[in-house]
């Protein structure tokens, strides 16, 4: 492979970097351009065939249907919440949990943080949780900074799963073809079975990794906006944060193991609410004073908390159970789960090509976001101006993310399906597996989970990364003879990782919590712990076995 070629495998990552990251480009016009760009580098330096680069655009653009039906749904449902006035009711029942500002950032950010991320993903948990801490007396900053550390571990199972069902499937596939088939064979002969089995490696490691979340939390919020700026003030509750990192890890590591990798977060997240919050209230585990003291250098102009709930928590809670309900009953019972897989819209033989999509209309977790929705309506009796600004809202906010996910998908499909090229070359993964697998193969271990983080962090989204990076990933497993399923683990924990420093949601986090301009500040203190994240996974994965 030429210099020429190595550039062009790279275009993907390299533009957005460019566009997106140094001249700072809003994603919505930033990722169109990378596309556009590597759709030029696909055609003319790696020769890429012309019908297959047309058919993998309209692939993509068909494939992005699923994740945007998802995050209309999610937005959907925080902005019946958010103009009924039943958000504010589920704030003032985080207040009155605990007066221990250390305590209030494990609770919302890591377990509250863990539902709102199985629920919706896409760096929803940081946008919710960030101006909830603020609300509380937080300062902005460093509530943006816990609350992307806290949306961690919890990524694998993300807006349902999607990260490891959606984007590491599409990434493996392959010319329509999945290149992981004797995996598949292996486990239930479907990918959803080899999808379990790879969640089930993450989230073991992640009983360790994970489970330490909530401490690096805490210790960086004292450490670096205490007024003492002292670690040692927030490993002061180092028992209530690692029982709190347990009771999410434990169920998630149950639930995955008994019903698959797409509800372990908004179930488990349930769980670790039940076991964790009673614990706080009582102060179990806790020091006896409670701690909140603040540097006071960070402006809370503007903030204002509520001072009355219209609704009983159990009404304002109403939607989240009834989603997790009809999740679990959707994936668990195999009469509903068939009826409702049966509304299923097929393409195939894209454009001649061997290329396929599909759109589950009502088994995607967006249908069941919109009932939801049109049942919040009627329990908190929404008046007419109320309903049609929670729609206006939630359709005007997502014309960005339409245009972005319409943008990134088909590129990263331009990537994963440039084998048939009259460059006598394997596609970009692949041969960018074939000079990374030789140069690096050795410390792989290290790397893979790096390579997660690099793509979360350029693309915005774990789903993403694993898409771009699951085919290199198996290459090199395949080029050095390594664990298949651990390497894609890996891949999906570097992905999580990426979460904390992914340039959308650091902007986000940082808007919604009045800090704009202050991304940089925010990276800084989440990068660290981004990169130990993925260097521990790393070390646990190689005494594990299969390097």
């Amino acid at each position: 492979m030429t210099i020429l070629q190595l550039l062009a495998s790279l275009t993907p990552v390299l533009s957005v970097m460019l566009f997106l990251v140094l001249l700072r480009m809003p994603a919505s016009k930033a990722m169109p351009i990378s596309m556009v760009v590597t759709a030029l580098a696909a055609v003319f330096i790696w020769q890429m065939d012309t019908t297959l680069l047309a058919a993998s655009v309209l692939e993509g653009l068909l494939s992005a249907i699923t994740p945007l039906t998802i995050i209309f749904g999610a937005v959907f449902l925080l902005n019946t919440l958010k103009y009924s006035g039943a958000m504010d009711t589920i704030r003032a029942g985080f207040t009155n949990i605990s007066a221990d500002a250390r305590v209030q950032v494990i609770i919302i950010c890591w377990l509250f943080g863990a539902f709102i991320e199985g629920s919706a993903g896409f760096g929803t948990p940081a946008a919710i949780g960030a101006p909830l801490l603020v609300l509380l007396g937080v300062p902005p900053v460093a509530a943006a900074v816990v609350a992307l550390i806290a949306d961690s571990a919890c990524v694998s199972f993300g807006a349902i799963g999607l990260p490891v069902l959606f984007g590491m499937e599409q990434g493996l596939i392959q010319g329509g073809v999945s290149m992981a088939a004797e995996q598949f064979a292996a486990h239930g002969g479907n990918y959803a079975g080899y999808a379990q089995y790879i969640v089930m490696h993450m989230i073991t490691i992640d009983l360790i990794t994970g489970s330490l979340i909530p401490l690096v939390m805490v210790t960086m919020l004292t450490g670096f906006f205490g007024r003492n700026k002292s670690f040692k003030e927030g490993l002061a509750i180092w028992k209530f944060a690692i029982f709190a990192g347990l009771s999410f890890t434990v169920p998630a590591w149950i639930i995955n193991y008994l019903a698959g990798p797409e509800f372990p977060a908004v179930i488990g997240a349930l769980i670790g609410m039940a076991l964790v919050i009673p614990v706080a209230r009582k102060g179990y585990l806790l020091p006896k004073t409670p701690w909140n003291d603040f540097a006071e250098n960070d402006s809370q102009e503007g903030v204002k908390v509520e001072a009355t709930a219209k609704f009983s928590q159990i009404a304002a809670w109403t939607p989240y159970i009834i989603m997790a309900a009809l999740l679990v009953l959707s994936r668990t019972v195999m009469p509903l789960k068939a009826w409702l897989s049966s509304f299923n819209i097929s393409w195939t033989g894209l454009m001649g090509t061997e290329l396929k999509a599909s759109f589950a209309t009502l088994y995607a977790p967006g249908a069941f976001f919109v009932a939801v929705c049109i049942l919040g309506f009627f329990l908190f009796k929404m008046k007419s101006p109320a309903i049609k600004q929670t729609v206006g809202v939630s359709c005007k906010s997502m014309l960005p993310t339409i245009i972005s996910l319409g943008a990134s998908v088909p590129m990263v499909k331009i990537f994963l399906n440039s084998g048939a090229n009259g460059a006598g070359l394997a596609s970009m993964p692949v041969a960018l597996a074939d000079m990374l697998g030789q140069s690096m193969g050795a410390v792989w271990a290290w790397v893979a989970p790096i390579v997660g983080i690099f793509g979360a962090f350029l693309s915005g989204s774990a789903t993403f990364s694993n898409m771009m990076f699951s085919s290199l990933q198996y290459s090199v497993a395949d080029n050095v003879g390594m664990n298949h399923t651990l390497v894609l683990a890996l891949q999906g924990i570097g992905a999580n990782a990426g979460n904390m420093m992914c340039v959308m949601n650091v902007v986000a986090a940082a808007t919604v919590v009045g800090m704009a301009g202050r991304e940089s500040e925010i990276i800084r203190k989440t990068m660290p712990v981004a990169i130990g994240y993925a260097l521990l996974a790393g070390t646990i994965a190689t005494l594990w076995g299969g390097f």
